[in-house]
């Protein structure tokens, strides 16, 4: 019996670390927040604000426009991933993610947008992509650190 009760409890935890995960890789339309815990329901950056540079052919998939490379070794350069993100705004998550987080782990950051002088709250995560990290918030801001 308390080996059922053991393999339930697992299978009860297995299934919520899979909610969890699924949760923080939706969509940031998907319930009007982003993909961040606590982000904000407003508009992002407009696009175009900012923007430099065409697509970086080594860019992740879903990067419409390279906006940054600071030529460093890790995660040099950020790119814009919807039509509602500028690259004034993706330059400013690239910063604020290497403020509070090491290269490559997830965090959860706040970025002022250069353009409405508001802040968002972005999730961070592992881009299973193409490696890099995606980063989700605001209402559909989307930003790649590659």
């Amino acid at each position: 019996m308390g080996l059922v009760l053991a393999a339930a409890g697992s299978a009860i935890l297995v299934v919520a670390v899979g909610v969890a995960i699924i949760l923080l890789l939706r969509g940031p339309g998907d319930d009007g927040a982003g993909a961040g815990a606590g982000a904000a329901p407003a508009t992002s950056d407009p696009a175009g604000a900012g923007s430099s540079s065409a697509v970086d052919p080594d860019a992740p998939p879903g990067v419409l426009e390279q906006c940054s490379d600071d030529g460093g070794p890790t995660l040099p350069r950020s790119g814009r991933g919807t039509d509602a993100t500028s690259c004034a705004f993706a330059v400013a998550v690239h910063e604020a993610y290497f403020r509070t987080a090491r290269p490559g782990d997830p965090a959860q950051v706040e970025a002022v947008s250069p353009t409405t002088g508001q802040s968002y709250q972005m999730g961070c995560i592992e881009n299973h992509n193409n490696g890099g990290i995606i980063c989700r918030g605001g209402d559909n801001a989307v930003v790649f650190l590659y």
